[in-house]
């Protein structure tokens, strides 16, 4: 069928209307109808038959009022004079009206018959006054009694118009009732096809084509529709199919290119010299290289699909990995790649790994974890390199610090005046050899301290201190620096601070380096500020100054090691080579506590470290 589904749609709406229209005009016709015989017996018969009784009643009363004046009693006289004219005036009334409502056969003759007799009647009366009751019994009451025929045969008329008529609006109501029903019956039949054939057209197919799209959700893409029409079902049909078919060869497309791009990361995987282990969303195994399966010791038949948390307690390699897998770490947002070194037996040699634990985070839901990548990256020769470097520092800086010492010395005899006295270039010339001397001599023992740090072999001697202690330690070195620079020095500590557990040289080295840092990077007149409170379960200093700031660029990497900041404001000063805040920083994260750093350019920096209040460091 090639009907159009606007087509049926409309046709459904036309014969709805139809259906309406008819029921509508049958039912005005057959009111009519009965409207029309009510008013036509209430016209014509009801007024009749009213009309006739009140003639019997008057002439009952030109009857009654001669009879009382033929009995000669003086006082009804009057009375029944008064009832006589009363009585011809009446029937002479609703005469007149039966007369202008003739409406059946016979009724006109009916009526010159009556109104002759009446007259006859009344001019017998008239006569009647000299009469006995003799002539009313003989002569009035027979023409009485034939009046009176006439009046009943008038009404007995109308009344058997009205029954007549009555009857004929019963039938006109049955056959009203029958002709409704008829045509009621038809109209739900028609309804009825067409609800049957109408919805079946339209609604059927869309049935049909919801379970389809339902299977090609479910991914089965073999699914099709019957084209039966040319309507709009059927190129929505022709649609589907289309978009079905696309679909399949799409779907194997991309399982293809899928099985491709799997065997060729499994490849590139297998082949890389790094130990690879990726986990999915509940930790199990589904992808490890020869390299990662070695170093972990298990095969990767016994590693694939293994619950790699589960194996913790067997295996001290999983467990440090396990270790970093804490999903609570994992979901919070700010949480970044772990970057661990770790010494492994490795084809019978100590070798060394990084360890790189990446998150796989869904596009859609930050907080939904599709996975973990573990590398464990070869570092061994650079790590070698790092330790040649770490030690030709070393040597370097020690071979270094013994003839700038000498130097040092030298230069102080020299302006010893007790050896003799200097020129005032001479004594310029040795001010600036000696100031660089002391720069050459503060970055050997800053290189010396990195090189200490980096091998494992600085030594921490920790104690119980109290904060005044190592702010006492760490201030008064610097005080008389303070007034050379005339910079204000401000000291803002909360009372009854709690003791930490800290090497109290190393935290006062600390707070001295970023003193420092503040005089350098301050102008004169300027407020350096050192503050000290307690902050939940630590204890947080805070240095800040009022000079240039940092600028943007450099706030991500202040803490790396030789990285150096270049104002105007300081080319007269003493330069580092970039070592102090990186050092600062290995000296805090030794205590357990971390280092930051806050800055505008144009308004200053404030440099912030924290410690554990529970330190248990040994």
């Amino acid at each position: 069928m090639n009907t159009k589904l606007k087509t049926w749609i409309l046709l459904g709406y036309i014969i709805m209307a139809v259906i309406i229209v008819l029921l509508s005009g049958f039912s005005i016709y057959f009111i009519e109808r009965l409207n029309s015989a009510s008013e036509k017996i209430l016209k014509d018969n009801y007024l009749s038959i009213e009309s006739a009784k009140h003639l019997i009643d008057n002439l009952d009363k030109i009857d009654n009022s001669r009879a009382l004046l033929l009995s000669n009693v003086e006082s009804e006289k009057n009375f029944a004079s008064g009832e006589y004219d009363s009585g011809k005036d009446n029937f002479i009334k609703y005469l007149m009206i039966c007369e202008s409502n003739i409406t059946e056969k016979g009724e006109k003759d009916l009526l010159v018959l009556l109104r002759k007799d009446y007259e006859e009647y009344i001019q017998l009366t008239n006569s009647a006054s000299s009469q006995d009751v003799s002539f009313y019994l003989s002569v009035l009451l027979p023409k009485y009694k034939s009046v009176k025929t006439y009046c009943f045969e008038l009404l007995n008329l109308n009344e058997k118009a009205m029954l007549r008529k009555n009857e004929n609006s019963r039938n006109i109501s049955k056959s009203t009732e029958i002709y409704m029903i008829i045509i009621a019956g038809v109209s739900v039949l028609i309804v009825l096809i067409a609800l049957v054939r109408i919805p079946g057209n339209v609604i059927n197919p869309i049935l049909e084509m919801t379970k389809k799209v339902e299977a090609i959700a479910n991914k089965k893409y073999t699914e099709r529709l019957e084209v039966r029409s040319r309507n709009e079902l059927g190129v929505l049909a022709a649609s589907f199919n289309k978009m079905a078919e696309k679909l399949s060869e799409y779907e194997q497309t991309n399982i293809e290119k899928l099985i491709a791009e799997k065997k060729r990361t499994e490849a590139i995987v297998e082949n890389m010299r790094d130990g690879i282990i990726v986990l999915d969303e509940n930790s199990n195994v589904i992808l490890t290289n020869n390299v990662g399966s070695d170093l972990i010791g298990l095969s990767k038949t016994d590693l694939i699909g293994r619950n790699i948390i589960n194996s913790a307690d067997d295996n001290n390699l999983i467990k440090s990995l396990v270790s970093d897998l804490d999903p609570a770490v994992h979901s919070n947002k700010n949480y970044e790649k772990k970057l661990n070194y770790l010494r492994i037996v490795y084809r019978d040699k100590e070798e060394f790994f990084l360890k790189e634990i990446s998150r796989v985070i869904d596009e859609f839901d930050n907080k939904k974890i599709l996975g973990t990548i573990i590398v464990l990256k070869n570092v061994t020769g650079f790590k070698e390199l790092d330790e040649v470097k770490s030690g030709f520092v070393a040597t370097v800086s020690h071979e270094l610090k013994t003839p700038l010492a000498a130097m040092n010395m030298s230069l102080r005899l020299i302006q010893d005046s007790r050896i003799g006295s200097l020129n005032p270039e001479q004594k310029k010339i040795t001010d600036s050899m000696k100031d660089e001397v002391k720069r050459l001599l503060k970055m050997v023992n800053e290189l010396l301290n990195l090189s200490r740090l980096e091998s494992g072999g600085e030594i921490y001697k920790y104690g119980l201190v109290s904060i005044d202690d190592i702010i006492d330690s760490a201030v008064t070195p610097l005080i008389m620096q303070f007034e050379q620079n005339k910079i204000d020095f401000q000291l803002e500590a909360e009372k009854n601070l709690p003791k930490l557990n800290v090497d109290a040289n190393k935290v006062a080295w600390v707070i001295i380096n970023l003193l420092g840092n503040a005089i350098r990077y301050s102008k004169e007149n300027d407020i350096v500020k050192l503050s000290v409170k307690k902050s939940e379960n630590e204890i947080v200093f805070c240095v800040k100054d009022s000079g240039a700031g940092i600028k943007p660029e450099y706030l991500d990497r202040i803490f790396d090691k030789f990285v150096q900041i270049n104002t105007a404001n300081i080319e007269k000063q003493n330069k580092g080579v970039g070592l102090g805040l990186a050092i600062s920083k290995e000296f805090v994260e030794a205590h357990g506590g971390r280092i930051w750093v806050k800055s505008e350019q144009g308004r200053g920096s404030e440099f912030y470290f924290a410690l554990p209040i529970s330190n248990q460091i040994n």
